[in-house]
């Protein structure tokens, strides 16, 4: 989306903080990650390594910027849900909303709890616009690494939060689905949390591959036996696995000879297995390479690939770049 996040937004924010957004030069835009708007607090923007608070003419900032109020928050929380916050029940009870962009808006404040569940929010202190990012072509270098006869093997990508995970997955399920690198199949996207492929009424916005299809807005474990039982994938891509439910599921995906791409966070193989979840995994050899990524020499880099026996793979880092394509 790069620095076209700022038309995406402009009917969403109050006419003072679009203005102070729209300000921001476009070298610093196009590495907008985040956007952070908090009552009496700075408006802020986070790149993928820091954060800047912003002045009302857009001048990024360390510890002083605009401030906001509620009213300013309250006004976008309105806009995003075109003032009608009941039609959204269901996504503000998962923390956040999907606008038509792609840009996912998180939410923070005051929720309302029945039989144990969020119902919705009472008052709304916070919003978070993640801002969607595309890279096409950056698991080209990978791909031999995950693949075996032009097929993908079973993949776990582990990384620690903002080092790439969701960007490289869903390039991944790209050349899968469209054949770019690898053999062409039927990928299932499971989409639990709408960020791989952005869905809006149905239709990713996001190109995840030709023949890949998604399921959205399900828990993982859901969304893996539907595709399994009613659309014959060949590899079924995810993001972050770690519930108990998730075990079952990677289960029977081996169990019917399916290929999973999936990721964790952690910061390495070592840091991983201390989990009894990911043991029982790894003890089971249900994946066949570990991808560990880092920032050793950028954004992505894939600081180590361990077998399904904990080999390392390489004799050294390597930075994955769209120029790669």
């Amino acid at each position: 989306m790069n620095s076209g996040w700022k038309e995406a937004l402009k009917k969403y924010l109050p006419e003072k903080i679009y203005a102070a957004l729209d300000g921001i030069e476009d070298s610093i835009a196009v590495c907008v990650e985040e956007i952070r708007l908090r009552v009496s607090r700075p408006l802020m923007v986070y790149t993928c390594d820091r954060g800047f608070c912003v002045s009302g003419d857009g001048s990024l900032r360390e510890g002083c910027g605009m401030i906001l109020n509620e009213t300013d928050v309250e006004r976008t929380f309105s806009a995003i849900t075109g003032k009608s916050p009941y039609a959204y029940e269901e996504e503000i009870r998962q923390g956040f909303l999907t606008l038509s962009s792609g840009i996912r808006a998180g939410l923070a404040g005051s929720a309302i709890i029945t039989d144990g569940a969020v119902r919705t929010y009472k008052s709304i202190s916070g919003i978070n616009f993640r801002i969607p990012k595309e890279a096409f072509g950056i698991s080209k270098k990978l791909l031999p690494y995950i693949s075996k006869d032009r097929s993908l093997v079973n993949t776990l990508v582990i990384s620690a939060p903002k080092l790439g995970k969701t960007t490289l997955v869903r390039d991944i399920a790209r050349c899968a689905g469209s054949g770019i690198g690898l053999r062409a199949c039927k990928v299932s996207l499971i989409d639990e949390r709408q960020e791989l492929a952005a869905c809006v009424y149905g239709q990713p916005l996001f190109d995840v591959g030709t023949e890949t299809d998604v399921i959205s807005g399900v828990v993982k474990h859901t969304g893996v036996f539907m595709a399994l039982r009613s659309l014959s994938p060949d590899v079924i891509v995810t993001d972050e696995i770690g519930k108990s439910a998730d075990l079952e599921a990677l289960r029977e995906i081996a169990n019917g000879g399916v290929i999973m791409v999936t990721t964790a966070h952690a910061y390495n193989l070592e840091s991983l297995l201390y989990r009894l979840f990911f043991k029982k995994i790894f003890d089971e050899r249900l994946f066949d390479a570990y991808v560990v990524l880092s920032s050793a020499l950028g954004r992505i880099t894939v600081a180590q690939i361990h077998n399904c026996f904990g080999q390392e793979l390489l004799d050294q880092p390597f930075l994955l770049t769209m120029e790669d394509i």
